[in-house]
């Protein structure tokens, strides 16, 4: 049995999630023990593999579906660096993208103003025509305004599901969903084929979303819903956020209540015009690059550390074969790096760079 079979089945086990998981596997040693010790300890062990055996190889029936584990090539990098982020995935589109394009996440209410619908089409048309990719969740609102925006700039973005692949909600999105596709993005689900869906999938796809950002705006929120949910998440987790500051005058109601009582503890987050967040987005992602990068880093660290920020995170023997050099020699500059707090090694052997700034 294949690895990512394993992991799937592994990973039904009642009352284990994704961060106890890692954590047995890691304490008995390897997958193949770990499957070995549940497979001998667990009475049901039998019908609840062949059952999730079953919605596995049902997902994968559409050729036009795929599946990754935590520790494949194709997995995001930037979910490595979370604790409960899937051991599977499910998609349909280019599954490479993820770790090839940076991505800045677009969230708002569902019962959205005009204003709102209008800023997060805006949003999405100009950060594509920039090179960013967009990540939001498909829902109806400004997730739908701002993957419209995207593709209608030509550009690749990502629909983070809280169902799974067949299907989509809300139902009137599912032209929507192929457009993503046809335009060179994505769908993903932690969910296989015929799952259930309930509305707590919703509020836990948000993690998700926020993990695949480096950044966040959010385009409105009432004091209560799942875009001042993301946002809140990205504000514990590091991760930058922009919070458009609605008009006092022409703005107010309890639609952009969300958006005033983060304002409220955090103005400087606060943008109105695309001017002025592409002038706070500038400046956050010049951060990543420290500023004493040109006085500390030798000259034979800097092709390595260009690689580690070009690709947003990488293996050793990738860095190896960019800069021609013998991973026995990586290793060293890399462990020179990390000492220097510059990189980050994370599960699976990946280094991505540590935000400086």
């Amino acid at each position: 049995m294949d690895r990512l079979k394993k992991w799937w089945v592994l990973s039904g086990e009642e009352g284990i999630g994704p961060i106890k998981l890692k954590d047995r596997v890691e304490t008995l040693g390897s997958l193949d023990h770990a499957w070995e010790w549940t497979k001998g300890r667990e009475v049901h062990f039998a019908a609840r593999e062949a059952s999730r055996l079953q919605s596995l190889e049902a997902t994968l029936s559409d050729p036009s579906h795929w599946a990754f584990s935590w520790e494949d090539r194709a997995y995001p990098i930037r979910w490595r660096e979370l604790r409960d982020a899937p051991i599977v995935a499910f998609g349909k589109g280019d599954q490479r993208i993820f770790n090839r394009r940076s991505f800045l996440a677009i969230v708002g209410t569902r019962d959205c103003t005009q204003r709102a619908a209008e800023l997060g089409f805006e949003l999405g048309r100009n950060l594509a025509q920039q090179e960013w990719g967009i990540v939001s969740g498909l829902a109806k609102g400004v997730d739908a305004m701002a993957h419209r925006g995207a593709c209608y700039a030509g550009g690749l973005t990502v629909a983070c599901l809280g169902g799974p692949l067949n299907r989509i909600y809300p139902r009137e999105h599912r032209q929507l969903a192929e457009r993503i596709i046809q335009k060179g993005g994505a769908l993903i689900t932690e969910h296989a084929r015929n799952s259930e869906v309930y509305p707590w999938h919703f509020a836990a796809r948000n993690r998700l979303i926020v993990g695949l950002a480096q950044g966040l705006i959010m385009v409105q929120s009432p004091v209560r819903g799942g875009a001042l949910i993301s946002a809140q998440l990205a504000l514990e987790s590091g991760v930058d956020c922009w919070v458009y500051r609605p008009d006092d005058q022409k703005e107010r109601g309890q639609r952009w209540a969300g958006n005033r009582k983060i304002l409220e503890e955090f103005p400087d987050m606060g943008w109105q015009s695309m001017e002025e967040l592409f002038g706070l987005l500038g400046r956050a992602i010049k951060a990543v690059v420290p500023n004493r990068l040109e006085t500390e880093l030798a000259e034979e660290l800097l092709p390595i550390w260009n690689c580690i920020i070009q690709k947003g995170g990488v293996q050793i023997g990738d860095i190896a074969q960019a800069c021609g050099v013998p991973t026995a020699t990586i290793d060293r500059k890399l462990f020179i790096l990390e000492l220097k707090g510059m990189v980050q090694r994370i599960p699976g052997g990946w280094y991505i760079p540590r935000n400086l700034g």
